[in-house]
């Protein structure tokens, strides 16, 4: 079976791998945000998101082009030229993220949503999703601002964290058309392990069980899942085989699949940079006045 392509910003000419993959299943906005280090609040970052959408929605204009909303750390956002307001991250992996972010500051929410609803009118395949769902009170919350706001396209969400799988019957009455399952953030949260410990087993029985219930429920509805994360050859392997698509991150598409790259180090140098603003940012602070 085919899988997804996610992106992170990197610039294609072509389809990739169209024997592999059907469908954008995810563009990751963060990462568009992160490359130019300035808020969605500026226009030259409204710029750039739009254009990138414009020019895949056009390379892909027989298939699906799924954009996630951003996801960013406190820390991430914080050293952002144009950030209005700034946090203190009491861990990276909790706190104000994905969805609980938009919806604190609305005005960022919508600025990245007017990019949405400005490409959608020229390109149907469009489709949005959203990141670190708590349940199905705040994915109704920001439902009703996406179409509120002008958005007409699919609307999908990601299941991450424990308390939106526990809440999932609700929130496949929600007239979302497809679920991401996000194995970094879920199994780190099932397991209270980050993603470098010998803890984090995605690919676990218990892991297994619940894409397995996930997919069930979701089937039963006439929702699409896939599974997103930094996956293994061996678990997307397993996946396919159980007719479960995957997301593939295009950086992975080497160890995973064998194939060439283009742009081997694009996510690679987009995170050094992030990492060097935030050292600078942490210095700035400890300076004496």
């Amino acid at each position: 079976m085919k899988n997804e392509l996610a992106l992170s910003g990197e610039r294609i000419c072509e389809k990739v791998y169209p024997d592999l993959f059907e469908n954008i299943g995810m563009i990751r906005g963060e990462y568009l945000i992160r490359e130019l280090n300035q808020s969605v609040l500026n226009v030259v970052t409204q710029k750039k998101i739009g254009q990138y959408l414009e020019e895949l929605c056009q390379l892909y204009a027989d298939e699906l082009v799924w954009y996630r909303f951003s996801e960013l750390t406190i820390t991430e956002a914080n050293v952002l030229q144009g950030t209005r307001t700034q946090l203190e991250d009491q861990h990276p992996l909790f706190g104000l993220r994905g969805l609980r972010r938009l919806l604190e500051f609305s005005d960022e929410f919508l600025a990245e949503l007017k990019v949405m609803v400005s490409v959608y009118q020229s390109h149907h395949n469009l489709c949005v999703f959203l990141p670190f769902v708590n349940d199905v009170a705040q994915l109704s919350e920001a439902i009703k601002f996406i179409r509120g706001n002008g958005f007409q396209g699919d609307i999908g969400c990601m299941i991450e964290l424990p308390s939106a799988y526990f809440d999932l019957d609700n929130i496949l009455q929600t007239g979302i058309k497809k679920i991401v399952i996000g194995m970094n953030d879920l199994t780190s949260f099932i397991f209270g392990a980050v993603r470098e410990d010998q803890w984090h087993q995605m690919d676990s029985l218990i892991m297994s069980q619940i894409i397995s219930d996930i997919n069930d429920k979701a089937t039963m509805m006439g929702v699409e899942i896939v599974v997103a994360g930094y996956l293994s050859k061996n678990l997307v392997k397993t996946l396919n085989g159980k007719g479960i698509k995957c997301v593939i991150h295009y950086n992975l598409i080497p160890e995973i699949f064998g194939r060439e790259i283009a742009h081997p180090n694009h996510l690679v140098d987009i995170k050094k940079l992030t990492k060097e603003k935030i050292r600078a940012h942490e210095l700035d602070l400890r300076a004496p006045d």
